[in-house]
């Protein structure tokens, strides 16, 4: 009897957690604004993407985005019954969610996609796609495309944008591969990188459900917001400057204690590559460097 009594317990308040959780998630988006909406598309639901995975069971897709959102400190949002899970977190001051979306096609499809909010002040468009070259696809062939003029890169996009010259500048060979690798991932080819004056969102097409993949699908979404982060610091006349390469023999000073780092306790910042103490940077919790906020760290400069 104990144990009914126990199992009832727990159940009540497992179920008031859930419809707590329920309840301000719908109100929150009953209150959202029409950006928003704009900004985070529709959000499949459970049942459709349950569906379209074969009607698998979606614990494994949860349990990824649980880890996802513990590796960036953000907050797993998960309507079981209206909707797929979903992650919102900051990065670098910014708000990002990350989500499952479906289109309204009478098939619909589906769509992993990461939208970062982005800083005041924006105004350049940039929409990146992969050119088709399929029978059944159409091929995209307007006069007003942009080239960056790499002979790779160009005749496999269809780059639009409102200014040609932050297009050359944006699409810096890192930011290329990162478009490339992006391609390659899930085994499609289907990707849009799109930025407007409120949102930069990366949308790859399919459920990227391993926490690996989905590891993968942040870290080169997080190369393409990093360099709109520094396009946009230079629009607004934040100077950029670039430092000479640091000698590994020698012993940088640590920014948080004021003591130089000797290389066998030396991590750096995966964003700016700024030199920490690897205790230094556990205490503060990200990079010490002004305006940065990186929280990954790594052991090679």
């Amino acid at each position: 009897m104990e144990l009914v009594v126990i199992f009832v317990i727990i159940f009540v308040i497992y179920g008031a957690g859930w419809i707590w959780q329920t309840i301000n998630d719908i109100v929150r988006d009953i209150h959202r604004s029409n950006w928003d909406n704009r900004v985070y598309g529709q959000v499949a639901s459970s049942r459709s993407v349950r569906r379209t995975m074969g009607g698998a069971d979606l614990g494994n897709l949860r349990q990824a985005f649980q880890h996802f959102s513990e590796l960036h400190d953000g907050q797993v949002h998960d309507r079981q019954l209206f909707e797929s899970p979903k992650v919102s977190f900051s990065y670098h001051g910014s708000r990002a969610l990350l989500s499952i979306y479906e289109s309204s096609d009478p098939a619909p499809q589906f769509y992993t996609q990461l939208t970062f909010t982005i800083p005041q002040g924006w105004t350049h468009r940039l929409e990146i796609f992969p050119q088709r070259y399929h029978e059944n696809d159409v091929k995209y062939l307007n006069v007003d495309d942009i080239k960056v003029g790499d002979p790779h890169f160009d005749p496999r996009y269809v780059i639009k944008s409102d200014d040609e010259g932050f297009v050359r500048e944006f699409l810096e060979p890192r930011v290329q591969k990162s478009v490339e690798d992006l391609r390659a991932l899930l085994g499609n080819d289907k990707i849009l990188v799109s930025i407007n004056s409120s949102r930069l969102m990366v949308r790859k097409q399919g459920v990227v459900g391993e926490l690996a993949d989905l590891t993968v699908f942040g870290d080169l979404a997080f190369v393409i917001y990093d360099r709109l982060y520094v396009a946009w610091q230079r629009e607004s006349g934040i100077e950029i400057l670039d430092d000479e390469p640091i000698d590994a023999t020698a012993s940088p000073v640590c920014q948080v204690c004021g003591s130089k780092i000797p290389t066998d306790n030396r991590v750096y910042c995966k964003r700016c590559k700024t030199p920490h103490h690897k205790d230094c940077w556990e205490f503060n919790g990200q990079c010490s460097t002004y305006a940065c906020g990186e929280k990954r760290f790594s052991a090679k400069y």
